[in-house]
């Protein structure tokens, strides 16, 4: 009972939308969270806490270890976090103390606020939320669906990847996967990630779905262009189980001011490591996408993966080349040593007229050869 009322207490607003956290103990065993019907839940940050005083949530002089574990309840109404057992959580290595409590900061996003991926193709607005469809509930058919966002002329666009949960890459490509092309730089996802996030070189970004499979559940993006446009004041409505309002969304937490090292633009130095599958995508990933495909493309220029047939016929056909190259210098050299052959012969007849090629010795009719099988010099008739 005691820890009940504890989590109702923890469970308030913050300036990062709502706050949920709960010390360690035996009886509390999750952190369970609900929105109203209509609306999704957005994990916005968890992160492990020691706290000198025993609190069960963060406040200044707080040593904290973030968390980035991907929940597959991203995305639904409701959505439940398990918590360690016992009385003490990981190791915050800042502190080298054992965390005593565990937080969550999340926010209700309304479905009318979502742009479903195959149901609009140019995005203006300076911030917004695109799905692919029926998320956060399987696609079921093959997809062929794309977006441009566009900001304003000197704007660049910050894309988080919420949730994503794509086929992964089979034996010779992925049969479901997320493009990415702001006319420099061109990326395609598949597999799983999340809380990642992808900054445009200009000022749109096209956002592409290919299915094929229709067992994915799909994608959850978040756009913002920056920097803000004057006079442009952003607010985000973060509805609670039993509240209509909440406070604008800022980054004046003081869980954002510690240093993260983690959450920083994805800039072309994640361009570069897409090439690299033996390194991380991110240092705090939790978990390891697929990346199938990364190209540099003029302004303006198209990108595609390259498929395996045209790979598979790439190789063939230069070894059929070869192969070629290869008879007809063989044929090249007979010739050559055919005519030097026939060239020799003739010169030897010409200097001495007793030499006679073989071919020109026959068999003679023993009608005219009583002597039997003996070779002559002579037409046979």
């Amino acid at each position: 009972m005691l820890t009940t009322i504890l989590l109702l207490l923890c469970s308030v607003y913050s300036v990062q939308g709502v706050k949920m956290s709960a010390c360690f103990s035996q009886e509390q065993k999750s952190l369970d969270i609900k929105c109203r019907d209509g609306y999704m839940v957005r994990i916005l940050h968890t992160f492990y806490g020691f706290s000198p005083t025993g609190k069960c949530s963060f406040h200044d002089g707080d040593c904290i270890l973030p968390e980035y574990e991907s929940y597959p309840c991203v995305g639904r109404q409701s959505c439940s976090i398990n918590l360690p057992t016992g009385t003490y959580g990981s190791l915050v290595p800042s502190c080298g103390q054992y965390s005593n409590y565990f937080q969550v900061e999340y926010e209700c996003v309304s479905d009318a606020e979502t742009h479903d991926l195959c149901q609009v193709s140019t995005l203006t607005d300076q911030s917004g939320y695109i799905s692919t469809p029926r998320y956060p509930n399987n696609f079921h058919n093959t997809l062929l669906c794309s977006v441009r966002i566009q900001a304003a002329p000197n704007q660049k666009i910050l894309l988080y990847i919420i949730d994503m949960e794509l086929e992964p890459k089979g034996k010779t490509d992925c049969s479901d996967l997320m493009y990415f092309n702001d006319g420099y730089h061109s990326i395609t996802l598949c597999g799983r990630r999340s809380n990642d996030t992808f900054q445009s070189h200009g000022d749109y970004l096209l956002v592409e779905l290919k299915a094929s499979s229709g067992n994915s559940k799909g994608f959850w993006l978040y756009y913002e262009a920056f920097p803000k446009l004057p006079n442009y004041v952003p607010t985000t409505e973060v509805p609670g189980e039993d509240d209509n309002t909440a406070p604008t969304m800022t980054s004046n937490h003081p869980y954002f001011n510690k240093p993260q090292n983690n959450r920083q633009p994805i800039t072309s130095s994640f361009m570069s490591k897409l090439t690299d599958r033996n390194e991380e995508i991110t240092r705090d990933a939790t978990s390891t996408p697929i990346p199938v495909f990364h190209d540099y493309v003029k302004n303006g220029g198209n990108s595609k993966t390259l498929p395996f047939a045209a790979i598979a016929g790439s190789v063939i056909g230069t070894l059929t080349l070869v192969l070629l190259v290869l008879l007809t210098l063989l044929a090249i050299k007979w010739l050559k040593e055919r005519r030097y052959f026939q060239n020799k012969e003739r010169f030897l007849e010409i200097r001495n007229p007793a030499f006679r090629s073989s071919g020109d010795f026959n068999q003679c009719n023993n009608d005219y050869n009583p002597y039997g099988n003996e070779y002559c010099y002579a037409e046979c008739s």
